[in-house]
Formats: C-alpha cells, sequence, structure tokens
C-alpha cells in the first residue's frame, strides 16, 4: 500500500540496499557548466546510496569529453554515439548501464544526499515504473521577484501545481528521474529522431535539449506497462542551476511558445487525452489559484504579487500561441507539427 505521506530526508526510513542498483546517468554538453559538472559529481559520492555506476555522458563537444577524461574520476565519461541532444546522450548511458534501476540528472544539477535513497523508497513498491523528483531552483543572478512559481518548469525545476507528497504523476522532468532499467529497454529508451532544440540570445546558448522528451517517455512506457505507476517524490531534491539569462521575461515568452508547439506535435502523435492530460488540470486548476493569489498577496503588502499574475497571463498566452501556429502549419502543410512531433 503506498504510504499517504512520504517523509522528510533525514526522517525516511532507508530501504534495503539489497533491493536495488543504481545506474547514474549525467548529461553533458556545455563548456560552461564545467564547475557544475564538478560539483554534481561531488553530490554523487556522498549519496547515503552509493550508485553502483557513474556515466558522464559527452553531447558532442570534443573538448569538453577531453577535460572530463583528464579531470573527473569516479565516473565513466563516454560520448553521445547517437544523435545530438540529450536524447541520444541518454540512450548512450542507456546502453551501457547494469543497474536496475536508471537515474538521470544533467550536468547542471546537484543532488542531494539522500537523492537516491528517496528515490529507492518510492519504487520499493511493486507497480512502480519510476519516479521523479523535486527540481529545486538555485539561483545564479538576483531572485525574480515577479516570476510566477507556476512556470518554473519553463527553467527544468518543479512547478506548483505538482504534488507535495509521494503521489502518482504522468510523467517526470527528465533532469530528476529514475526507472526500472528493464522498462526503458523494452520501449527501446528515449525516442529518438526528435531535433534537439537550442535557445540563444546574443550569440550564446541558454538552453538546449529536447522538447517533451520526458512527457513522451512516461507516456509509452505507461502504455506498455498499463499496470505499472510513475511517482513523484519530493524528498528526493535536486539542485537545479538556473542562469541569469532564463529568469527573464522574454525567455519565458519564447519557451512558452516553444511548449506550445511541442505539446500540439504531442497531441497529434500520442492524442490529445494523454498528451494534454496534465496541462488541462494546470490551466484550469492552478493556473486560475495562481493569479488570484498574486491579487491576494498585494493584500498583503507584496508588490509583486500581480505582476506574477500578470505573468501567468502572458506565459499562458504565449503557450496557446504556439500550439495554434503548430496546428495551423500542420494542417497548412499537411505534414506533423515542428520536428519535435
Amino acid at each position: 500500500m503506498m504510504p499517504r505521506r512520504s517523509p522528510s530526508p533525514e526522517a525516511q526510513p532507508a530501504p534495503s540496499s539489497d533491493g536495488f542498483t543504481f545506474s547514474v546517468v549525467v548529461a553533458a554538453w556545455s563548456l560552461e557548466a564545467k564547475a557544475d559538472l564538478e560539483a554534481g559529481l561531488a553530490a554523487l559520492e556522498r549519496q547515503t546510496m552509493a550508485p553502483l555506476e557513474i556515466f558522464v555522458v559527452i553531447d558532442h563537444n570534443p573538448e569538453l569529453a577531453a577535460w572530463a577524461r583528464e579531470t573527473l574520476t569516479g565516473a565513466r565519461v563516454m560520448e553521445n554515439r547517437h544523435e545530438r541532444g540529450v536524447v541520444g546522450g541518454r540512450n548512450t548511458g542507456l546502453e551501457q548501464a547494469r543497474g536496475d534501476v536508471v537515474a538521470f540528472i544533467d550536468d547542471d544539477a546537484a543532488a542531494d544526499p539522500g537523492w537516491l535513497e528517496n528515490l529507492a523508497f518510492a519504487l520499493a513498491h511493486d507497480d512502480v515504473v519510476g519516479v521523479g523528483g523535486e527540481l529545486v531552483p538555485e539561483w545564479r543572478g538576483p531572485q525574480p521577484r515577479w516570476y510566477p512559481p507556476e512556470f518554473y518548469w519553463v527553467f527544468g525545476c518543479s512547478y506548483r501545481g505538482l504534488p507535495t507528497e509521494l503521489a502518482p504523476i504522468r510523467n517526470p522532468i527528465g533532469a530528476n528521474m529514475a526507472v526500472r532499467r528493464e522498462a526503458l529497454e523494452a520501449i527501446g529508451g528515449f525516442r529518438a529522431g526528435v531535433k534537439p532544440r537550442e535557445l540563444r540570445r546574443g550569440g550564446k546558448v541558454l538552453a538546449g535539449g529536447h522538447s517533451l522528451e520526458d512527457t513522451m517517455l512516461g507516456i509509452a512506457i505507461s502504455r506498455a506497462f498499463p499496470t505499472q505507476r510513475w511517482l513523484y517524490q519530493p524528498a528526493a531534491r535536486v539542485r537545479h542551476r538556473v542562469a541569469p539569462g532564463r529568469a527573464t521575461f522574454g525567455y519565458l515568452l519564447i519557451r512558452c511558445f516553444e511548449e506550445g508547439e511541442g505539446k500540439a506535435a504531442l497531441a497529434a502523435v500520442v492524442g490529445a487525452d494523454s498528451g494534454l492530460e496534465s496541462e488541462r488540470r494546470h490551466l484550469f486548476v492552478t493556473i486560475p489559484r495562481g493569479f488570484a493569489r498574486g491579487f491576494a498577496d498585494l493584500l498583503r503588502g507584496d508588490l509583486w504579487g500581480p505582476a506574477r499574475s500578470l505573468a501567468l497571463l502572458a506565459g499562458v498566452a504565449a503557450t496557446a500561441a504556439g500550439y495554434v501556429v503548430a496546428v495551423l502549419r500542420s494542417r497548412l502543410l499537411g505534414a506533423p507539427s515542428p520536428d519535435r512531433a
């Protein structure tokens, strides 16, 4: 029976380490994240449940690969053997993994000491195929007080609307999740053939990866194993770097528009029921509550409250615009919505 509440990392009972072995795959692509990558590996070495193995997969960056092989210890450094992007990198690590469970994290994230232990606690239930953990923003600049927590997904962090205790979800966020290796292998890993995105500003790459690869994985595994569940485990915490360029209004609009395009493509592939199930609740329940909360905060003396409410409206509008543009493009051209499909 699933526990009603997930204990804190300090109080949570440790599952038997004999029950699982973990392979950890760290996706790395940016030279600018070298210090973060070193810090992330140091955090993995401090885990209360030691992983069986750690893979650092370098995404088509020979300079970074050479530095990693020379500098990093305690991990096996390898290069992405597939298409450029986090999908190819994660599949490369999966192909070499020997653990019962494969845990995924990125080069700009650092796990709390009890990360793997808390993931294992959730996976101790036989009907759980995978677990996602909490991604806490680590601001590298001033935290923007106008930014609505409902849109923290824009920079890859957990957002308001996710469960606050151990609970079922449709899919995790790819930078903090663990999946039974047999299930990953059964569906052929992450879905290949999806063109990686790259968001730039002033010639500088602010973000890379794929759109909705974690959502596609969650849906694919749920369809292949209909009696299995995904859980969200907020006690399995990872600190995720948020660069100043990602905490801007312009970046919010760009990512929301891109997300709308991706959701249209996802709905075309898996159907609107599966593809937009979580999004409908977020749109019709979480967002309205957040909008009202912003003005309520003003009454409590927080002058930034209305700004958060207005940012919510702008984000929803940008997402809707991306969705509509993708649908119209597909109908006019008679082709799938962008390469993210």
